[in-house]
């Protein structure tokens, strides 16, 4: 077991934390998709999320965020019996307002990627967390990025979601520096 894989010893988790997790991530879909995914996160444990991934995939057009923004009421509705996804009504309009989000933000700011990583500068932040009793789940700067979403629309995204995202997304490098998988 890798203490720093959060002492999980499931093979998805694990799998996850070695070959995706905090490896910097730049292409605005896939964000998306990530943020998506970390909002439906939200008083659930990951590894729940993690395992309904294909499923999401394939109930929001896997995550283009132009189909999804389209996407209506009724849409909503018919989601609500789709196999293996949550159905929690206001989580899953979160994802529809978080498209339109993404919408706004590549009007305004051109990249949704550029726009997320100006938060660090374009470059992640190493925290070289010696043990796991030093690992941290928010900062300031996850407020930040939290309350721009939030102006944005985006829904079920706070400053600890927010933060959780910036670690996947590698915008944080929260690996254990013993931590086999560290991404230098």
């Amino acid at each position: 077991m890798n203490p720093c894989a959060f002492g999980t010893t499931d093979p998805l988790y694990i799998q996850y934390h070695n070959e995706f997790w905090g490896k910097p991530l730049y292409d605005s879909q896939q964000l998306f998709e990530l943020l998506a995914l970390e909002s439906q996160h939200a008083g659930l444990s990951w590894l729940i999320i993690l395992k309904k991934k294909e499923a999401y995939q394939n109930a929001f057009h896997q995550f283009n965020p132009y189909k999804v923004a389209e996407m209506s009421d009724e849409d909503i509705d018919a989601l609500m019996d789709f196999p293996n996804i949550v159905h929690h009504r206001k989580k899953l309009e979160a994802i529809v307002a978080q498209a339109r989000g993404y919408i706004k933000i590549e009007n305004e700011h051109g990249n949704f990627s550029e726009f997320l990583w100006s938060f660090v500068d374009g470059s992640p932040i190493d925290f070289r967390f010696e043990s796991v009793d030093e690992r941290i789940t928010v900062n300031e700067t996850a407020k930040q990025l939290s309350k721009a979403l939030k102006q944005y629309g985006f829904k079920f995204i706070g400053p600890v979601t927010t933060f959780s995202f910036m670690e996947a997304a590698g915008m944080y490098n929260s690996h254990l520096v013993s931590c086999p998988h560290r991404h230098a």
